[in-house]
């Protein structure tokens, strides 16, 4: 694309330095990515390392540098000496803004070539774009999934890196998408995502709200602040070009009715339809089996029977907004909607499950990592006859820390035993993140014990749990590694936990 006709699309634009008619390929704010005719895209909380980060993308050939009237003049007197860089400049705002309209615009706004839908939510973004995107999948549209574990679409996945993409990777996977024919994509958009500004540029059909509990309080200022990034989706919704447009609010969840009188007053052009006990899409009261959950569904005078293999409470309420989605969207399609339900399988590291070698034993994976999820978790094992509850768990390291000694006191209340050991505890002092869990536990329970090594803490656990018994193993769910330090080691709880179980 020709520079002229970018900064005619974009009037927040400016000319700095350099020339007008040359032509684009595409824009990047990871200078290890540039090529030749690529825009480097510099974000201002960079501004640390932006001598470091120009430089990278100089060696990589890069001739456009898009950047802030803070970053101009941090680095003015570099790009003085540098006569084959044309420098752009936006006014007022963080180059991070209008990262992700760029991009969709150099790659023909491919989000509007498909119908996209995304999920926010503290909780269950990740089992409700898998449901959703099998539900599509099976009645023959053809979906792509963009999430925590993956990015998925012609039967081929990609790494993700991020529960959402930057700007740029988001919009190259859209492209190569409405490129191959895809219809629906289904994405989980996470309040770091939201509030950086990696979803602006999509056109969006649905926004679905799962809940709000604490979390990331090292990277939001306080609840408010994380509801109102969380909020950011349902005023792209608003401002999406798309007919039709539908939300659905998990009306009986944590900062459910915060979020819905957010919605409503906001005057939206989209329809916002609800699922719970007083939803729009009734429903409560699940029963909770060790191999399946069923919940009944009304709809004004009618009722469905809903069966799944996704277990647990949560599970009740991610199968059911994907069911008000899909069934919001295809009103004909109730009976195979609910078919396909039934027919998916567990998530990977959402409440997966694994027997022991004479299946006297269970043990369970599960990412739960925030207070809410944690409780959740225990409260559906509850539900379930056994004879012994252990759970092994830790808290990420370099991450919020308010929710350590908070979910102590969870497993401990809600376990019969529980090991406390070490999650990813990146670069600090994985005791020392045990001991700020054991702080919300002293003096109520005496029924933990402490291992730091995640290994032997699992062993240790197989070892102690009797016969009928549930071991959780929470915190990593799907990760394939562990973070020590700054390196990553192979380390899967399921593996481990299989080892322990000698299966």
């Amino acid at each position: 694309m020709n520079f002229n006709r970018l900064i005619k699309k974009f009037p927040e634009l400016s000319l700095v330095k350099g020339e007008m008619f040359y032509e684009i390929d595409y824009i990047e704010s990871d200078s290890r990515k540039t090529k030749t005719n690529d825009i480097y895209c510099l974000y201002d909380i960079h501004l640390n390392s932006a001598i470091e980060y120009l430089n990278k993308s100089l060696e990589n050939n890069c001739t456009y540098l898009y950047l802030s009237e803070k970053s101009y003049n941090l680095l003015k007197d570099k790009l003085d000496n540098k006569q084959n860089i044309t420098t752009i400049m936006v006014s007022k705002s963080d180059p991070a803004e209008m990262h992700g309209y760029i991009a969709s615009y150099l790659l023909g706004d491919p989000s509007k070539k498909m119908e996209v839908i995304a999920v926010t939510g503290t909780n269950g973004k990740t089992t409700t774009t898998a449901v959703l995107f099998e539900i599509f999948s099976k009645l023959g549209l053809k979906s792509g999934l963009i999430g925590t574990l993956h990015i998925k679409y012609n039967n081929i996945i990609y790494e993700s890196g991020y529960t959402t993409p930057d700007p740029s990777t988001l919009q190259f996977h859209l492209s190569k998408m409405a490129s191959s024919g895809v219809k629906y994509v289904f994405l989980e958009a996470s309040s770091h995502g939201l509030k950086l500004g990696r979803l602006n540029g999509c056109q969006f059909k649905g926004a679905l709200f799962t809940n709000l509990t604490p979390d990331h309080q090292d990277f939001h200022k306080d609840m408010d602040d994380y509801l109102k990034s969380k909020f950011i989706l349902f005023n792209l919704l608003q401002n999406s070009k798309v007919k039709n447009k539908v939300a659905v609010i998990s009306i009986d969840s944590p900062g459910s009715e915060k979020m819905y009188d957010l919605i409503k007053n906001s005057n939206p052009n989209y329809s916002c339809t609800t699922f719970g006990k007083n939803g729009d899409f009734k429903s409560e009261d699940p029963e909770l089996k060790i191999n399946k959950t069923i919940y009944n569904v009304q709809q004004g005078e009618n009722s469905i029977k809903i069966e799944t293999k996704l277990l647990g409470n949560f599970n009740f309420i991610n199968t059911g907004l994907a069911y008000t989605l899909t069934t919001t969207l295809l009103p004909t399609k109730k009976e195979e909607i609910v078919k396909v339900i039934s027919e998916v399988q567990p998530i990977q590291g959402r409440f997966e499950i694994i027997y022991s070698e004479n299946n006297e034993k269970i043990g369970i994976v599960d990412y739960a990592h925030t207070p809410d999820a944690l409780q959740n978790i225990l409260y559906s094992i509850k539900e379930i006859p056994h004879s012994e509850i252990i759970t092994v768990f830790g808290c990420g390291g370099d991450r919020d820390k308010k929710k350590r000694p908070l979910m102590g006191m969870i497993a401990c209340k809600l376990s019969d035993r529980v090991i406390l050991t070490s999650d990813n505890p990146r670069t600090e002092d994985p005791l020392s993140i045990i001991k700020e869990i054991e702080s919300g536990i002293v003096n109520s329970y005496t029924n933990y014990s402490i291992e730091v090594d995640r290994k032997k803490a699992i062993q240790i656990a197989t070892n102690l749990l009797p016969k009928n018994g549930f071991l959780l193993v929470a915190g990593k769910g799907h990760e394939n590694y562990q973070i020590l330090g700054t390196t990553k080691t192979p380390f899967s709880d399921l593996e481990e936990l299989k080892n322990a179980f000698h299966v």
